[in-house]
């Protein structure tokens, strides 16, 4: 089934003939009651820890009402991994993870991207984000805005320099959750010059303090810019564009110790695999209050870089950032309903990339294994009104899409650029579908093919440091967390969907996405 109420919200749909109630253009005709567009996008945010995906106990009341008021997409896949790539996913809507050039590298000068179609359509742009890795010199990701608000001293920012005297003196060896690696390791003296510029920032910005957060001065900044708009009649796309919940690790209390006494199965994952397991783990008899708290750890392996504790730990701390993140989206999506734009603005929630917290072994993106931790990230649309809300859709959607729907939703024709398609159709019921798989990939060394009944991974550059891999294959939607793989016992469905993945990437090289068959005949592999 493509699509259904979500039990319990959404009530029937305002009369689609009220004033203000927006139209999208058809094909070929004019451009008719525009909607504004508001993108947010946040960093590294995990789906098992949003009560719309399922989470029962962690704290999301904003996102949980956003999700109600608008279409949850339940199949929501980047096409390439990570933060850098993913952005121009979204601003390009066309697949690039073949091609190392479209990897993490800078925006060419001569590659459209979403702001460059707007500006000459009257449709202000606004981009306001805190994520250090757009503001880095030479990326270029601040191309092409009418307005560019940084927000500056999150994470590993270049922001206090050494000896800013505001600073004073911060030294490592007093900070218990920034744990160094061995003066030896390779990476000893990055992390060691990253956590020190960490700690600058935090004492300059005095981020222990809630409204000191990049969360929140990211957010408040984002209701400046609305409330100096007033009620301009120019439609607008403003991105917001938020770091958190990307580590470090390091939120205020009461959010940093608010899961700390959580129940461990709470974090353990059952047979449906709700999180991950730990059956090895002896953890069931500790406090895990009293379990020192890391607020950031080198990417690596489970036992090398975090012990079982400190894992369990992290996950509570991490959390705490998602609730402080939902907290202050509350105070966006107020602000918009005070100024009246929930009537007359299409609102998109998403994430880039999810977090591996030990589901397999390894906490952080430490090697590019697309997992479901890491590839399955949120989508969110509430159309203006909360018309269709409380819709659950079970399209594949990937990032390439978000360019085509918001081109569509202030009224503009497809750009013959995208690969993406135009989500507005799914949302409206006119369609059920717009592809039958989702390919991606990360670092052009591993790429993965998804379907909704399965889930095949298949390296294709070689690690020296770890041993070869093998295709795996993972059963949806039963195995959630990829806990499971059954490539020995449906070669046939392995075999089928490698081939259906490697004639997908030569259709990428060539242009050809149109080309393609669907892909019909893997419903006779299905299980059962």
């Amino acid at each position: 089934m493509s699509q259904g109420r979500v039990p319990g919200v959404g009530g029937e749909d305002p009369d689609p003939t009220a004033p203000g109630t927006p139209v999208t253009a058809g094909p070929g005709d004019a451009r008719i009651g525009l909607m504004n567009v508001i993108v947010v996008v946040c960093n590294s945010l995990h789906l098992g820890f949003l009560g719309a995906y399922g989470n029962g106990w962690i704290e999301t009341p904003h996102l949980d009402r956003l999700a109600s008021e608008g279409v949850v997409f339940d199949q929501h896949f980047p096409e390439n991994l990570t933060t850098l790539p993913t952005r121009r996913s979204w601003w390009t809507g066309r697949y690039g993870f073949p091609d190392p050039e479209q990897g993490w590298t800078p925006l060419r000068h001569d590659e459209p991207i979403l702001p460059d179609l707007l500006w000459n359509q009257g449709v202000r742009t606004a981009l306001i984000s805190d994520v250090p890795l757009l503001r880095e010199v030479g990326q270029g990701f601040g191309r092409g805005f009418d307005e560019v608000v940084w927000i500056r001293g999150q994470g590993y920012d270049p922001y206090v320099p050494p000896g800013d005297p505001r600073a004073g003196k911060v030294r490592l060896r007093d900070e218990p959750g920034l744990r160094l690696p061995p003066e030896d390791d390779p990476d000893f003296a990055r992390w060691k010059e990253r956590w020190e510029q960490f700690l600058r920032n935090r004492a300059v910005l005095r981020t222990d303090i809630e409204e000191n957060t990049g969360v929140a001065r990211t957010v408040r900044a984002a209701i400046d810019w609305l409330e100096r708009r007033g009620d301009e009649s120019e439609p607008f796309l403003l991105w917001l564009d938020l770091f958190s919940p990307h580590g470090p690790w390091d939120p205020p209390e009461p959010y940093r110790d608010k899961y700390a006494a959580a129940e461990p199965d709470a974090f353990e994952a059952g047979e449906e695999g709700d999180l991950v397991e730990d059956e090895d783990a002896d953890v069931e008899d500790l406090s895990l209050e009293d379990v020192r708290v890391l607020i950031d750890v080198p990417a690596g392996a489970v036992g090398e870089v975090i012990d079982e504790a400190e894992l369990l730990r992290l996950r509570r701390t991490y959390a705490g950032t998602v609730t402080l993140l939902d907290r202050w989206l509350g105070e966006l999506f107020e602000a918009l309903r005070r100024l009246g734009r929930m009537d007359d603005t299409l609102l998109v929630f998403t994430s880039d990339q999810g977090e591996p917290l030990g589901e397999h072994g390894f906490v952080r993106r430490f090697r590019p294994w697309l997992y479901e931790e890491l590839i399955h990230t949120p989508l969110i649309v509430r159309m203006p009104r909360g018309r269709f809300g409380g819709i659950r859709h079970q399209a594949l959607v990937q990032t390439v899409d978000l360019l085509p729907t918001i081109l569509a939703a202030v009224g503009l024709p497809p750009a013959e650029q995208a690969h993406g398609h135009d989500l507005l159709p799914l949302i409206r019921g006119e369609q059920t579908k717009v592809r039958d798989y989702a390919c991606l990939g990360m670092d052009v060394e591993e790429f993965a093919i998804r379907t909704h009944l399965w889930h095949l991974i298949v390296p294709v550059e070689p690690d020296p440091d770890v041993p070869p891999r093998s295709p795996e294959l993972y059963r949806k939607p039963e195995d959630r967390w990829d806990q499971n793989d059954v490539a020995d016992q449906y070669p046939e469905v392995a075999e089928h969907l490698e081939l259906t993945l490697r004639r997908f990437v030569e259709a990428v090289g060539r242009d050809a996405l149109d080309t393609l068959p669907p892909l019909r005949d893997i419903v006779r592999f299905a299980p059962g």
